[in-house]
């Protein structure tokens, strides 16, 4: 039965992420509004000003970008300075506060634009990014739009981390399609600046040092139903850098999984109780035929109809996020995953974790910096 219900659930998010991407009626804005494009940044001298080239080449000229630096010891200011002698639109400012909330809580309260637009500092863009995101403000209903991250490399360990988070989008585009969107990702959100004010921002969660995107989201989603959409268009994809390390994807994956504690979706809590328990389920199966607890057939049938709705999801969003398939990436994930969803799942509620030279707990961000 619970082999019966994950298969129904992935079967689910396969029709939700069709729906996701289907081709929506979409019109442009008679006139241009003014776009502010927010960059929270810490420690990202090699990589911010691949943005900031990036944003500045875009098709659509009529923006702000308003970078923040969150305290960095590096060169990124320097970098940031030398990009704003090229370009008058572009505005640094430093965090009135610690961490990431915080930083964009600064730019936003600064920013002109009616549409801010987030993404981080180690990303890159294609030209027709905020193009193609716009439009579907056209319609007054639509209050935040969330688009595809990649992740991009060639390691292994590279495609591993692509096609694992590629999960994540598919899923939070699919869920969001059905009607109760569960996760975005700040690397490629837009919302309105009204709205944003409307719900509080981030007041409430500000101590928590992941899920700005999501707890946004979900304030958003209780107050308009329906104001919340995927932009299933390839030119709305972002792509973001892998981590490098092995003990850099452990301490950003204990920083994501943290929030889960403190969120108010009994539905989405219980989905995620339930992932965990089917993955140590699966880690189970092999110990469970040897002690004839169950029958080595059905056992098979089980973990296959389990690696065949995954695949054909998979593979989609794969496609969709131009994410090159690999046999050996996938047979490699179905193998680590879940040995890792059921680590995480623990570490997340004990151990503190290191990010950008900072050492936090998994749950709280200090205001020590």
């Amino acid at each position: 039965m619970i082999f019966f219900f994950y298969v129904s659930l992935v079967i689910l998010l396969l029709i939700g992420w069709r729906l996701a991407i289907r081709k929506r009626n979409v019109t442009v804005f008679q006139n241009q509004p003014l776009v502010s494009i927010v960059i929270p940044t810490r420690n990202e001298e090699n990589n911010i000003i691949l943005l900031l080239n990036d944003i500045s080449a875009q098709s659509y000229q009529h923006i702000e970008v308003i970078i923040v630096d969150d305290h960095s010891d590096d060169a990124t200011v320097r970098k940031i300075i030398q990009a704003m002698n090229r370009d008058n639109r572009f505005l640094l400012i430093e965090n009135t506060g610690i961490g990431k909330k915080q930083a964009l809580t600064t730019a936003i309260q600064s920013a002109k634009g009616s549409i801010i637009i987030t993404t981080d500092a180690d990303c890159r863009v294609n030209i027709n990014w905020i193009e193609s995101i716009l439009p579907f403000f056209s319609n007054d209903q639509i209050k935040m739009v969330f688009g595809g991250v990649r992740i991009s490399g060639q390691s292994f360990f590279d495609q591993v981390q692509a096609l694992e988070f590629s999960s994540l989008i598919g899923s939070g585009a699919a869920t969001s399609a059905l009607g109760f969107p569960t996760m975005c990702n700040g690397a490629n959100l837009a919302f309105r600046r009204d709205v944003f004010n409307e719900v509080g921002g981030y007041s409430g969660n500000l101590e928590i040092p992941s899920g700005d995107d999501e707890f946004l989201m979900r304030k958003i989603k209780a107050k308009y139903s329906a104001g919340i959409v995927f932009a299933g268009n390839s030119a709305a994809i972002v792509t973001t850098a892998s981590s490098k390390s092995f003990s850099a994807f452990i301490q950003q994956r204990i920083r994501w999984a943290g929030k889960w504690r403190h969120n108010q979706s009994l539905a989405t809590v219980l989905l995620a109780f339930f992932i965990v328990g089917f993955q140590v389920l699966v880690l189970a199966m092999p110990a469970l035929v040897v002690l004839h607890l169950v029958n080595p057939i059905i056992g098979s049938v089980l973990l296959l109809s389990k690696v065949i709705i995954e695949y054909i999801l998979l593979k989609q969003v794969s496609n969709f996020l131009f994410i090159r398939w690999r046999w050996v990436t996938f047979v490699g994930l179905q193998i680590l995953y879940p040995f890792y969803v059921v680590t995480i799942g623990l570490l997340s509620n004990f151990l503190s974790f290191s990010w950008k030279g900072r050492t936090l707990k998994s749950l709280i961000v200090s205001n020590k910096g």
